[in-house]
């Protein structure tokens, strides 16, 4: 078996191509005379199958612009469906790095943090859950989400905030006594005088009885309740940024806010100063609460908070710019909780009695509250 031969032949037409492929079909023909001197009797004949190529053309106009002009020629009705089939896709293509994630990332669904092992009855899970139905629903921004979730759940506190409140301020007229009474106990337990320590346990019951508080129900559970939701919120906007939700990747405020992927470190350290800032203001906000007259240890451990807040802050800039967001907005709704609760109205209506300016507690400089710490230092020293 050969290979194909190609001959090539000009013509007034176009141009012709003729090709002589392998295997050849042969027909026998009738005996005919032949004038050539090779010619024979009976010479078979090759028919060869000859390919007609057309004269090459140059379009003067592009498929789409032909293809809008024959639209043009069309009825109405059937002008759209062919231009929207025929339109450019570049021209819907994204056009900045929000408008691509939009499209790569799906929406949040509801059940995809439960997928996810994010969800569940623990207090995390149920604030994971709470981000999930809020986004889902509102559709919001993240940025809005972590917002509106760190609202909600500084609103869930606020009536547990005031129980403790309204019980530290009924029974602060009264801390001189309380306070006397605790020696007593002190002294007591130290002799092991068992009737002191009653006497004294009966004379403290009688002074809780004239304020009208019930120090456990009053004070110590209302903490105690906003402890689970405080961690909980914590831990919760941290997984949801570590693990990571892909969706927090966009913050969907990327116009004007400088750390768009919630999931990364805040790149400019912003939101970790502000943060420290806020928690210092709270504290001196709230210190005016605290009895540092009868207690003057309350306004050292203060002190003490707000150093540990500025070293804190540069563990803050290593979190989730996401996680720092809902802190930023629970510390500022606290603080506008404490500026709220100093009106009188307000606590006139809330059954929170009013403290005299002479009994504002205040906070000491850190110089006093170090000198503090030492005389206690030298007689936690001083042998017996």
């Amino acid at each position: 078996m050969s290979f194909a031969s190609v001959r090539m032949r000009a013509g007034l037409p176009g141009l012709r191509l003729q090709l002589r492929c392998t295997p050849q079909r042969t027909f026998p023909v009738p005996r005919s005379f032949s004038t050539h001197l090779n010619g024979s009797l009976l010479r078979p004949r090759t028919v060869s199958p000859v390919y007609q190529l057309s004269r090459r053309t140059y379009a003067s106009k592009t498929p789409l612009e032909e293809t809008l002009s024959a639209a043009s020629t069309l009825p109405e009705s059937e002008k759209l469906p062919l231009i929207e089939a025929t339109s450019d896709p570049l021209a819907s293509a994204p056009t900045t790095i929000s408008d691509t994630l939009n499209q790569a990332i799906p929406p949040l669904a509801y059940g995809d943090l439960a997928q996810l092992g994010l969800s569940s009855w623990s207090p995390i899970g149920i604030i994971d859950w709470s981000f999930e139905l809020i986004q889902v629903t509102s559709q919001m921004p993240w940025f809005w989400t972590i917002v509106s979730g760190a609202a909600f759940w500084r609103l869930v506190c606020v009536p547990f905030a005031i129980s403790a409140i309204r019980g530290a301020a009924r029974i602060r007229k009264y801390q001189p006594r309380i306070v006397k009474i605790q020696d007593k106990i002190t002294e007591a337990r130290g002799t092991k005088d068992v009737v002191a320590m009653q006497r004294a346990a009966l004379e403290m019951k009688q002074v809780y009885a004239e304020a009208k508080v019930n120090p456990v129900t009053s004070i110590v559970l209302p903490n105690l309740a906003q402890l689970p939701i405080t961690i909980g919120f914590f831990f919760a906007l941290k997984r949801l940024c570590q693990h990571p939700v892909e969706q927090l990747r966009d913050s969907g405020v990327s116009s004007w806010f400088w750390a768009n992927d919630l999931t990364a470190m805040d790149p400019m350290y912003i939101l970790p100063v502000v943060f420290t800032a806020l928690v210092n203001i709270q504290i001196s906000v709230g210190g005016r609460d605290a009895d540092t007259s009868a207690n003057p240890a309350t306004g050292h451990l203060l002190n003490l908070f707000r150093a540990f807040s500025i070293l804190g802050g540069f563990l803050m800039s290593t979190f989730p710019a996401g996680l720092l967001v809902g802190l930023v907005t629970t510390s500022g709704l606290t603080i506008g909780q404490s500026l709220l609760l100093r009106n009188t109205a307000i606590r006139n209506w809330l059954g929170i009695p009013i403290i005299p300016k002479s009994e504002h507690g205040k906070v000491p400089s850190f110089m006093d509250s170090i000198r503090f710490a030492r005389e206690k230092w030298l007689e936690a020293g001083i042998p017996k």
